[in-house]
């Protein structure tokens, strides 16, 4: 009895332990289904990988809301900004501020890998040689964008060491990053899914509208499609596409990706922060106070001196022009379509429309513009040339030689037969004496003597402009200069004959046909530059000189002087016309004494005595300063560079535009 008894108590122990097994397992299962509800609440997490977001993926984490019995992903993203590396304020309140400068600490502090580690790390192609990855369709884009913004740092960093390396000795260090007023910077921002559009699938990053064209630049991206009535945007460039479009309860989400190489030389955009108005068809020219260090403020401000220039579309060049103080007719040959404005340079417009087609000259005057007016952007010892174009026209180099413009230029400044040989006349061709001796044959090579010559070459013709020399007069010659050049190109060829044979345009000599800008297209490419500055010495300058000195002494005979930038309605309707007879380039012009009377330097302003020697004459300063302009703009034209294809479409609103967009 007591075997059987013992028997039956082994049994339920058996089953008591089989039950109490079966037991724990239900509930071990129930704990892990809770566990894993809960944890299957942390919406998001998934999408927050290393795979996803690189080494930001560190950042994410789940917070358990007990209130809501629910977890909450957090992660962190970026904010990307641009500003000097000097700048200590960031959109993120109190959070550090992080440079991009191709450094092992700024790898780590904007988590980021090079592109070439960023594959080994994921094991896939392991090259130097940047290829085509079509696999990378989980990652977003903003990863990527800072990886290829930190090897635009390094790789152009290491491109000017080694160009200096190649070079012959300097006492001068090459320009560090330090040196640089343009740079891309990033914030850390906490960031939770909750918050997240429904229908975007992965962390974005957060920047500006104004601050991502700017990045679009240095990148070497160049605009095609900019549509704000759409939202469409499309940059292509270097190897990278960047696209844009209206995502629902986000805003503007743009997507960068790789196409194909990219390269980071001499076709690096200059760090300066001037870009920032370059991007949006403003310049800022030599006539900008050093206090005025401000871009402008809001969009609707409009310029209101030389100070800064709108050149983004030919009405803004047109404007440009009434600023200058130019008449309506040189005005109206911008916003004319059967009206040309060009001769040299090339410059065919572009269109938002690839329907329309542009009926104005393949050539344009607007680069002259620039180079004659825009400040010098290029950082002293730094190798860098390439800027944003601010105009609507495509600057391509096929169609003439800077170099042999220079070269013709120097000939002509110091020919005494056709140019008058004054101090600053020969300290001019002293100047350009030197850049043609640092001049080399291929026409890709800058060395760093070149472009130090060049640099300091555009700054003495600056201190003689502004310091030395009536501002006025400066911008008296600037207008006569324009109206004569575009008036020469719109000439009929019939009313320049006619003209001719009556005697009213024989400038390049008595008895002689007065040489035509027309004459610049049958010449060939060895006689090209040679034509162009025997009519802009043998013409244009005659004609500017005396047509600016009558401007500016008539001015002097008015009690009330009225704005510089304003039209001349005592001499306005003689500019419009065919000019008159002009001195042949081997005569002297009459000396016009300096009269006495003071300057205006904006309506209503008191006027100022003339800082040149009382002995001086008008025509003397006249000849200095057309002479002087001349040689900034080849000189500014050599300093600097433009992409072929990169061309401004009208944006000018967007000018410090902190409109927020996202990087998918």
């Amino acid at each position: 009895m007591e075997k059987r008894d013992s028997s039956s108590d082994a049994q339920q122990t058996i089953l008591g332990v089989v039950a109490l097994v079966v037991s724990g397992v239900a509930l071990f299962g129930t704990i892990l289904q809770v566990a894993q509800q809960y944890y299957a609440s942390a919406a998001g997490y998934a999408e927050c990988g290393e795979s996803v977001m690189g080494l930001w993926h560190t950042s994410k984490k789940r917070k358990f809301r007990p209130y809501e019995l629910r977890f909450e992903v957090q992660f962190e993203t970026p904010v990307i900004f641009v500003s000097p590396p000097t700048n200590n304020k960031g959109p993120v309140k109190d959070a550090p501020i992080y440079f991009i400068d191709g450094s092992p600490g700024s790898l780590q502090n904007t988590r980021t890998l090079l592109p070439t580690d960023d594959r080994k790390h994921r094991d896939e192609l392991v090259s130097r040689a940047k290829q085509v990855h079509t696999a990378d369709n989980e990652r977003a884009t903003w990863v990527m964008m800072l990886s290829e913004l930190q090897s635009m740092e390094k790789e152009s960093q290491d491109w000017q060491r080694n160009q200096y390396g190649q070079g012959p000795p300097t006492s001068q260090p090459q320009a560090q990053f330090i040196h640089h007023t343009l740079a891309v910077a990033l914030q850390s921002k906490k960031r939770s899914w909750d918050t997240m559009p429904s229908n975007v699938k992965k962390p974005y990053a957060t920047t500006a509208m104004c601050h991502l064209l700017e990045i679009a630049a240095m990148l070497g991206l160049h605009w095609k499609e900019f549509n704000r009535s759409t939202d469409r945007y499309r940059a292509e460039g270097n190897g990278y596409i960047l696209t844009g479009t209206k995502v629902d309860d986000l805003g503007i989400v743009f997507t960068f990706q790789i196409y194909g190489k990219s390269r980071f030389h001499e076709n690096r955009v200059i760090p300066v922060d001037e870009v920032k108005e370059l991007c949006c068809g403003y310049i800022s020219t030599i006539f900008r106070r050093d206090m005025d260090g401000r871009r402008l403020e809001s969009t609707e401000e409009e310029p209101q001196d030389l100070g800064i220039l709108q050149v983004g579309s030919a009405n803004d060049l047109a404007e440009a022009m009434v600023l200058i103080g130019c008449n309506t007719n040189t005005a109206n040959y911008f916003r004319s379509d059967k009206t040309k404005h060009g001769h040299l340079f090339p410059g065919k417009e572009f269109h938002v429309t690839p329907y329309v087609s542009s009926t104005n000259a393949s050539r344009t005057v607007a680069f002259e513009l620039v180079g004659m007016l825009s400040k010098n952007l290029h950082i002293p010892n730094s190798c860098f040339r390439m800027l944003p174009n601010p105009t609507p026209y495509h600057w391509d180099k096929k169609f003439f030689s800077l170099r042999k413009l220079l070269q013709e230029y120097k000939k002509k400044v110091q020919d005494d037969d056709i140019t008058l040989q004054t101090e600053q006349v020969r300290r001019l061709a002293r100047l350009a004496e030197k850049v043609e001796g640092e001049l080399r044959p291929g026409p890709q090579d800058f060395s760093i003597p070149l472009l130090d010559t060049l640099d300091s070459a555009i700054d003495e013709c600056d201190i003689f402009l502004r310091e030395h020399i009536s501002r006025e007069l400066v911008t008296m010659v600037l207008r006569e200069h324009f109206q004569e050049v575009l008036r020469m190109v719109n000439e009929d060829p019939a009313d320049a004959t006619t003209a001719s044979t009556t005697g009213n345009t024989t400038d390049a000599g008595s008895g002689s046909r007065t040489p035509r800008f027309d004459d610049l297209n049958s010449a060939s490419p060895e006689e090209k530059q040679e034509k162009f500055m025997d009519i802009y010495f043998a013409v244009v300058l005659p004609r500017v000189m005396r047509q600016a000195v009558e401007a500016f002494r008539r001015r002097k005979t008015t009690r009330y002087a009225p704005s510089h930038h304003g039209r001349d309605t005592s001499t306005g309707s003689a500019y419009s016309a065919v000019a008159t007879p002009a001195q042949s380039p081997g005569a002297r012009p009459s000396p016009t004494p300096v009269p006495h009377e003071t300057q205006s330097h904006g309506s209503g302003h008191m006027l100022q005595p003339l800082r040149r020697a009382d002995t001086e004459t008008l025509d003397t300063q006249a000849n200095n300063i057309w002479c002087t302009l001349v040689f900034r703009m080849l000189c500014w034209l050599l300093l600097h560079d433009f992409h072929k294809k990169d061309v401004q479409i009208s944006k000018s609103e967007l000018l410090g535009s902190r409109l927020p967009v996202y990087v998918a």
